[in-house]
């Protein structure tokens, strides 16, 4: 999946990380700002974990990106970042960390998160029609609710704002925000998992 007004293009056989770049490299085109942003850049950057060695490299130029997995020796910057909190970089090699090029691939790696509503409704659009899915979903945020398809099975997600919006684009893994109690959900073992997978479907692929 790519978005037209800014072309992702990931390599055949996509790592986990290289569909979790992609994916938020789409999230931020899809805003005016950060679109234009992406435009101005002519440069090839790697994204390094800190924990482990996964990495990626981005190629920005001709108005596209284009993501591969590993790290090439001439990338113009390197960052090391956290994949756990939404791509927060911990350290930058072969640039300046204040630089143009650093600001502006920081601040593509973490778009603004959509408000709650409007994540779900996207989650929804994404989702709904996979084998599984509830054929109605409700999100509950304090005393609102939004209910999208109808009829019965339902299925329930509750939280606080950010959580549910963190959680509905694939920021945070939905599995792990249920067991550690960051989000509620009504409804069967089977549809846990159904909608554990169409999470990770948003996370690695909308």
């Amino acid at each position: 999946m790519t978005d037209p007004a800014f072309p992702v293009l990931l390599e055949d056989d996509p790592t986990p990380l290289v569909l979790s770049v992609g994916r938020t490299l789409r999230a931020s085109a899809r805003v005016p700002e950060l679109l234009r942003l992406m435009e101005t850049l002519q440069d090839t950057v790697v994204v390094r974990s800190k924990d482990d060695p996964q990495a990626v490299t981005i190629r920005f130029g001709a108005g596209r990106a284009t993501v591969d997995h590993g790290a090439v020796p001439e990338a113009d910057a390197v960052l090391t970042v956290d994949l756990a909190d939404r791509f927060a970089v911990e350290s930058v090699d072969g640039a300046e960390p204040g630089s143009p090029l650093v600001a502006a691939v920081r601040r593509i790696l973490e778009p603004p998160l959509p408000p709650w509503r409007d994540a779900a409704r996207s989650f929804w659009e994404f989702t709904s029609q996979d084998a599984g899915m509830p054929h109605e979903l409700v999100i509950a945020c304090g005393e609102e609710e939004l209910v999208l398809g109808a009829g019965s099975p339902r299925y329930l997600i509750s939280g606080e704002a950010q959580k549910l919006s963190r959680v509905l684009t694939g920021t945070d893994f939905f599995l792990d925000e249920v067991y550690t109690g960051s989000i509620a959900v009504r409804g069967t073992m089977t549809q846990l998992s159904v909608m554990a997978g169409a999470s990770l479907k948003v996370r690695f692929h909308a």
